[in-house]
C-alpha cells in the first residue's frame, strides 16, 4: 500500500508540474515527501541504493503524471477550469496539518528563531511577496525557435537549471515561467517529437531533437542537485521559519490558481461542485498522509 501510495503522490506532483500557477513542491509538502524526496536526490552518490529505492515510485508517479495525465488534465482545466482549480487547491490545503505539526514541535538540531515575530515575519513575508507576484498579469513573451549554437545551448543550459529549481522550490510555478519566457511550447513540442520519434523508430529526428534538448537535460540534473541541497540545508538548520514561509506560499496560493480565471466560471452551481472536489480532494491528502 505504501508503493501505490508513493506512486499516486509522484502521479499529482508530476500533473501539478505541468499546469501553469501550481506549484508541485508545495503540493509535495503537503503530502509529506518533500524532505524525503530531497534527502533521496542529493545522498544519491553516498547512498545509491537506497536512495534510488526510495525516488523510483515518485519518478515512476511523476512521468506518469506528466505524460500520462497532461492531456487529460488540458481538458479538465477547459471545460471545469473553477472545480479543476480547487481540487488542486484542496490538494495543497490537505498538507496543512502535517506543516502545522512541524511548527509545533521543533527539532533538537533546528537553528530558527524562538520569537513569535520571526516565524510571523517568514509566513507574511512569503504571503505578500508571491500574492504580489500572482496578481502581476505580465504577458507571456513571444515563443522561440530551438536550435543549435553556443549561445542558444547555454541559454538552454541555464533555463533547465531554472526549471529544475521551480520544481523543486515551493510556491513557485515554472510553467507559467517558461510561458512567460517563451519556452513553454517549444521545449514541450520538442519532447513531444522526440518521444514520438522513437515509438515510430525514427532515429535521425530524435537525435536532432535529443541534441538540441540535451544542455536542457544537463541544466535539469545540475539544478535539481543544487537546489535540493539548498532546500535540504533551509529544512535541516531552519525548519520552523521555513514551514513558516511555506504556509505562506500555501495561502497564497489560492491567488496564484484562481487569478486568471474568467468572471464567468463562478457560477453557483460550477462554485457548489468545486467546494465539494475542494473537500474530497482535502480529506484524500489527509489519507495519503496517514498512509
Amino acid at each position: 500500500m505504501d508503493y501505490l501510495s508513493q506512486i499516486i503522490k509522484g502521479t499529482l506532483i508530476g500533473t501539478a508540474n505541468i499546469l501553469p500557477g501550481i506549484s508541485g513542491g508545495t503540493l509535495a509538502i503537503s503530502m509529506g515527501v518533500y524532505e524525503q524526496i530531497l534527502h533521496a536526490l542529493t545522498h544519491l552518490h553516498k547512498e545509491t541504493k537506497k536512495s534510488l529505492s526510495t525516488l523510483f515510485p515518485y519518478i515512476l508517479g511523476i512521468l506518469g503524471g506528466i505524460v500520462g495525465l497532461s492531456f487529460t488534465m488540458e481538458y479538465f482545466f477547459d471545460t471545469w477550469p473553477l472545480q479543476t482549480n480547487l481540487t488542486f487547491m484542496g490538494l495543497i490545503f490537505g498538507g496543512l496539518p502535517a506543516v502545522f505539526a512541524q511548527i509545533r514541535k521543533p527539532r533538537q538540531e533546528d537553528r530558527s528563531p524562538g520569537s513569535l515575530s520571526a516565524l510571523a515575519a517568514a509566513f507574511f513575508l512569503t504571503l505578500v511577496i508571491t500574492a504580489a507576484l500572482s496578481l502581476i498579469n505580465a504577458k507571456h513573451g513571444p515563443e522561440v525557435t530551438l536550435r543549435l549554437g553556443v549561445f542558444p545551448s547555454t541559454l538552454l543550459f541555464f533555463i533547465g537549471v531554472m526549471s529544475a529549481g521551480t520544481m523543486i522550490v515551493p510556491g513557485i510555478s515554472g510553467t507559467m515561467i517558461l510561458m512567460m519566457i517563451g519556452y513553454y511550447q517549444p521545449l514541450l513540442s520538442a519532447i513531444n517529437r522526440t518521444l514520438l520519434s522513437l515509438v515510430m523508430a525514427d532515429f535521425s529526428t530524435m537525435l536532432s531533437q535529443g541534441i538540441i534538448l540535451f544542455p536542457f537535460a544537463v541544466g535539469l540534473a545540475a539544478g535539481f542537485y543544487l537546489f535540493a541541497r539548498l532546500m535540504e540545508t533551509l529544512f535541516a538548520r531552519f525548519a520552523r521559519v521555513t514551514y513558516c514561509a511555506v504556509l505562506g506560499l500555501v495561502f497564497s496560493s489560492p491567488i496564484g490558481i484562481l487569478a486568471d480565471l474568467p468572471p464567468g466560471c463562478f457560477t453557483p452551481g460550477a462554485l457548489a461542485i468545486g467546494l465539494g472536489c475542494f473537500f474530497m480532494a482535502l480529506l484524500f491528502v489527509v489519507w495519503l498522509g496517514q498512509e
